[in-house]
């Protein structure tokens, strides 16, 4: 893959990112504290299939990869972020509840740069 599909194939995981956590999760509550909500894993799942889509772009093997990682990986982000804004009781007036929101995404973002290093990786086979 050269630079510019590869820069693409990042643009398209924050496209899908922003769709996902923003416009999509609006749509239904999500007790995320619960492990097993099924509410949250439909946000899950969310990330999952857009991910597969994206990875399309790939290949079919790399877009189930990047579906599967994708989903596990958002579900352990945002269950650790809702325990631990839970624990610290912390609400959007808080300024921990900045940085925790700053890490979740942080690590969100970072996860789709795996998913970069990873179609190098498939290309290179």
């Amino acid at each position: 893959m050269d630079p510019y599909s590869l820069a693409f194939l990042y643009l398209l995981f924050t496209l899908k990112h922003t769709v996902c956590d923003l416009a999509l999760q609006k749509l239904e509550y999500s007790d995320k504290s619960r492990y097993f909500s099924a509410a949250a894993n439909r946000h899950y799942q969310h990330h999952g299939i857009g991910s597969l889509l994206v990875g399309f772009t790939v290949g079919w093997q790399y877009a189930i990869l990047v579906a599967i990682l994708d989903y596990i990986i958002h579900w352990q982000i945002d269950y650790c972020k809702t325990i631990i804004k839970k624990k610290l009781e912390l609400t959007d007036k808080d300024f921990g509840f900045w940085v925790l929101q700053t890490a979740d995404q942080a690590l969100h973002f970072a996860t789709y740069f795996l998913f970069v290093i990873l179609a190098i990786t498939w290309y290179l086979q």
